[in-house]
């Protein structure tokens, strides 16, 4: 079940990243000047960079793909969730 641990954090990561490049790029907002201060418009200089959505979308896609992957071997005993009976039928059914 590790695999399916690290698809979610990577799905919430994901998530998170592309919440604030969200922010980012909204927050880039124009500044109105003062009256009578004789500008009519200010345009500040504004950096988005896209990194946060990119690594966002990247994780979130990863994240998708690591909870949907099958284990190829459903009775993993490092996962805690063993099914004895199951497994014990298949090595007498092997031995036969």
């Amino acid at each position: 079940m590790k695999i399916k641990t690290s698809g979610l954090g990577l799905i919430a990561l994901g998530i998170l990243l592309l919440g604030a490049q969200l922010v980012l790029y909204l927050g880039a907002k124009n500044v109105v000047p003062p009256p009578n201060s004789g500008e009519s418009h200010i345009v500040p200089k504004t950096r988005v960079t896209p990194l946060p959505g990119i690594f966002g979308a990247l994780s979130l896609i990863s994240g998708l793909a690591l909870v949907a992957k099958k284990p190829e071997e459903a009775d993993d005993p490092a996962d805690g969730l063993t099914i004895h009976e199951e497994a014990d039928e298949k090595i007498r059914r092997k031995a036969s």
